[in-house]
């Protein structure tokens, strides 16, 4: 009986010292918070259509945290993933979010100015949820096969 329960121990203890586990850890905590920061960016923009004088600010604060840290994580997983598998799509899909996200902000931008694009605006972030959810579960397939 002791040799059963000491095997399965190793076997236990061989899967925590995996590499792609500590990575796959991190890089599901990495892409969660770009999908809270991307879920904060939803709250302001509806604060902001309630009329609060500070979310306007908020919303565009907001959007450049996003593309930076969306750039950001998708240069460092392509340059640290490259040889792990699913990790170059990793990096493709969040320096993707860092593009959409960019094109974002600047519809947003000529939509606050005037500009008749709230139509292409709205829409644009609700398929940026699908980018950070692609990012998410890229992560979560890190080493695996």
């Amino acid at each position: 009986m002791n040799t059963v329960n000491t095997a399965v121990d190793l076997g236990r203890s061989a899967e925590s010292s995996e590499p792609g586990r500590n990575l796959r850890r991190w890089w599901s905590l990495i892409t969660a918070l770009l999908v809270a920061a991307l879920f904060l960016e939803a709250v302001f923009a509806g604060a902001m259509l309630s009329g609060a004088p500070w979310a306007r600010k908020a919303h565009s604060v907001m959007a450049a945290v996003l593309i930076a840290s969306s750039v950001a994580a998708g240069g460092v997983s392509m340059l640290t993933l490259r040889r792990m598998p699913h990790g170059p799509r990793l990096g493709l899909i969040l320096l993707s979010l860092a593009a959409v996200a960019f094109l974002q902000a600047a519809v947003g931008a000529m939509t606050a100015k005037g500009a008749n694009l709230a139509w292409v605006h709205v829409p644009l972030g609700v398929a940026m949820v699908a980018f950070a959810a692609q990012a998410v579960a890229a992560a979560r397939r890190l080493g695996g096969d």
